[in-house]
């Protein structure tokens, strides 16, 4: 059983994530790690990006192995942009014989996004984030996705990705439908900057179809400690700064600590409205979980 399903409705969970480096120095991602293991107690899962924003990094697959014999509780992200069914099977098959229990599926931004550094790759999308939930439970039930037995099943706590932001909710509702009846037992969301949106996008979901699923989802938050980072976010699909938000970290003369004071004022409101937790998105600045977990009481 994994760290992350244990704590989950137990209580208020955070989680966070690293990002494999781009080249084959390894020195930066061990250094982080050691960073992370200072507040693994306090962590319920550490996400590792599958070539995010059709960015080349080196594989999830690779950093999920070396964030669990660091002891540490990985959260495998697989994306369904660069492999087909067979290749994303293989790789579910290694993540398991290695332990890792924790996999978040993803569809995976297109290659051709206003990120990507791969504008000419060829995605595959074999399978999208709700077949590959589907995939998991039946590799979980000893089979193959075309049925053929496996010599030794998994074990795996599916999550999938949550984008509160999308315009229409219509959508996003349904597939958020489909994804929990494919197996999803937790979401994890796109930056949230406004926890108001969010709920009225839960809330929403219970209207429709008469479930509360506010305990299920851990919310993204990310510390915007210099303009980089806001206008590298602003290039990555569904994500929306608003205006305020901006304006209040690039005007405070410290937009370190304010990103800071910011991410506090959030997960109290997450408490309030009854999120399962905070997934704290860092790009890579360790300190800013060092800062966040001082403060949290």
């Amino acid at each position: 059983m994994s760290k992350l399903s244990e704590r989950l409705g137990r209580g208020f969970v955070y989680t966070s994530e690293i990002a494999p480096p781009k080249g084959a120095d390894l020195r930066g991602f061990r250094k982080e790690l050691e960073e992370l293991k200072k507040i693994k107690g306090k962590l319920s899962g550490v996400n590792v990006v599958d070539i995010p924003g059709s960015i080349l990094l080196m594989s999830s697959l690779g950093g999920s192995i070396m964030v669990k014999q660091a002891g540490l509780e990985p959260v495998y992200q697989v994306a369904c942009r660069d492999r087909n069914v067979l290749a994303l099977e293989a790789d579910l098959l290694t993540a398991s014989a290695y332990g890792i229990r924790n996999i978040l599926a993803i569809t995976g931004d297109h290659p051709r996004c206003k990120s990507s550094d791969h504008p000419g790759a060829k995605p595959v999308y074999d399978l999208d984030s709700t077949s590959l939930l589907c995939c998991m439970q039946e590799m979980n039930q000893g089979r193959d996705l075309a049925g053929n037995k496996l010599y030794g099943g998994t074990n795996f706590y599916p999550g999938a990705a949550l984008t509160h932001t999308a315009s229409p909710w219509e959508g996003e509702i349904h597939k958020t439908r489909k994804k929990l009846e494919a197996g999803a037992r937790f979401f994890q969301t796109q930056a949230v900057f406004d926890v108001g949106e969010l709920k009225r996008f839960l809330d929403e979901y219970e209207r429709q179809h008469g479930e509360d699923i506010h305990g299920k989802v851990i919310a993204g938050l990310v510390a915007l400690y210099d303009a980089g980072i806001i206008e590298f976010l602003e290039s990555i699909p569904n994500v929306i700064i608003p205006s305020e938000i901006k304006n209040r970290i690039i005007n405070s003369g410290n937009s370190f600590q304010e990103s800071i004071h910011l991410i506090l004022e959030q997960i109290d409101e997450l408490r309030d409205e009854g999120l399962a937790g905070a997934h704290i998105m860092t790009a890579g600045n360790a300190k800013v979980l060092m800062e966040v977990f001082r403060e949290i009481k």
